[in-house]
């Protein structure tokens, strides 16, 4: 091979080099993994407080808690799941883009290799026609000091480049090993933040259809608490106007036979009267909320096995028996503008026009089938007529948690 020859390979394969070096600087200026790192972390921020969002909707569904309460939390693991999502969509975007410079990198990197394995190739089949007196017979021909200066400076430089290509062939080998073995991984990542990512939408949904089974229940109950309370509203004004008739009765008859009724309560009674049935407060007198709706309480509720008998709390005249919704009704003048009202008995054994004595069975216990119970009522003179007041004013302080002392 003439030197001139063997100088235009050695310069071509030297700017190949120099070019592929080139190919292999950064594809990108910006670090993907910290925006990886960032997601990362709000993803785990997420996740915490969607955990957080379940338990505290296992904590209300355990409780009577309002139906705005349990959406409010639903509302709020829907903009958890969203964000979820858009964390997602951030990671598969950056993998992406990263997925494609290094798809990029390796197709480089391949060719490079390629390349420079070609020139190696090449190198060894001279080296091995030419065999190992080649060197020698290039200095011994020399014509000239300079001449054999020149073939020395050009032998030490082709040594060097094989000695470069070699290196630079083995670097790319490893250089390819490692981009295939990341291209793996981050292969293997965005299958799985796909997954997730399907399963979160899976996630969305439920939550969704969730919300929609709350809100048409928070519909039918709100319903259903609007026809209970118009049906409590209407008895309550019912039984007020049956007061107040019959107050108004009684104070005809007064007025035209003189005073016949004398109060049986007095002050004495205040604190004394015994309770109508032992058994737990269910609910105090005067406006009561469940968050959704308030209804009138003008009495108090007081729970107790079903069938237990109910007493009267005073001696007194029986001047209303009816029925009504969970149960029967009496109502005992006790003269002077007092009555008292039991409301939700059954088996009543007493009749309109009875007069009965302090603490004498009217009736049993009786109430809705999963909560046996009774309604009890004071009413004292008032202006225009009876007025509902707190009966515990009235009853004895109670021995026990569950008892109404007798």
């Amino acid at each position: 091979m003439s030197s001139s020859a063997s100088r235009r390979t050695l310069a071509a394969a030297c700017a190949a080099a120099l070019l592929g070096t080139a190919f292999l600087a950064p594809a990108f200026a910006q670090d993907p993994s910290s925006r990886l790192a960032q997601s990362e972390t709000r993803l785990e921020a997420i996740r915490l407080e969607r955990q957080r969002l379940r338990q505290d909707l296992a904590g209300i569904a355990g409780q009577f808690a309002t139906d705005s309460a349990q959406l409010v939390n639903i509302e709020r693991q829907i903009a958890a799941s969203s964000s979820l999502i858009a964390e997602f969509d951030v990671q598969l975007g950056v993998l992406g883009n990263l997925l494609s410079d290094m798809t990029r990198d390796i197709l480089l990197t391949r060719d490079r290799l390629t390349a420079n394995r070609a020139v190696l190739n090449e190198r060894l089949r001279h080296i091995y026609k030419r065999g190992p007196l080649e060197t020698i017979e290039a200095l011994l021909t020399s014509r000239s000091f300079s001449d054999l200066l020149n073939r020395y400076k050009y032998l030490r430089e082709v040594a060097v480049f094989d000695r470069m290509l070699v290196n630079q062939v083995a670097e790319l080998e490893v250089r390819l090993a490692d981009q295939r073995s990341s291209l793996g991984r981050d292969t293997e990542r965005v299958k799985r933040i796909r997954a997730e990512n399907l399963r979160e939408y899976q996630e969305l949904g439920r939550l969704e259809q969730q919300r929609q089974e709350r809100l048409q229940a928070f519909s039918g109950r709100r319903a259903e608490a609007r026809s209970t309370l118009t049906r409590l509203a209407a008895e309550e004004q019912e039984l007020r106007n049956l007061i107040a008739d019959l107050e108004a009765r009684r104070r005809s008859a007064e007025i035209e036979a003189g005073p016949v009724t004398v109060s049986a309560f007095t002050t004495s009674d205040l604190g004394n009267l015994p309770w109508p049935v032992r058994g737990e407060i269910l609910w105090q007198f005067g406006p009561d909320s469940d968050g959704r709706t308030t209804i009138p309480r003008e009495g108090i509720g007081i729970g107790a096995a079903r069938g237990a008998p109910v007493r009267t709390v005073h001696g007194g005249a029986v001047v209303s028996v009816a029925a009504r919704t969970y149960g029967q009704t009496v109502i005992i003048d006790h003269g002077g503008g007092y009555y008292s009202s039991y409301q939700k008995l059954q088996g009543v054994v007493v009749g309109e026009g009875q007069r009965v004595e302090m603490q004498q069975v009217i009736g049993n216990v009786g109430g809705d089938a999963a909560n046996p119970h009774i309604e009890f009522h004071i009413y004292e003179p008032g202006t225009p007529g009876p007025r509902a007041v707190d009966p515990l004013r009235w009853m004895r302080r109670r021995r026990d948690p569950g008892g109404g002392g007798s």
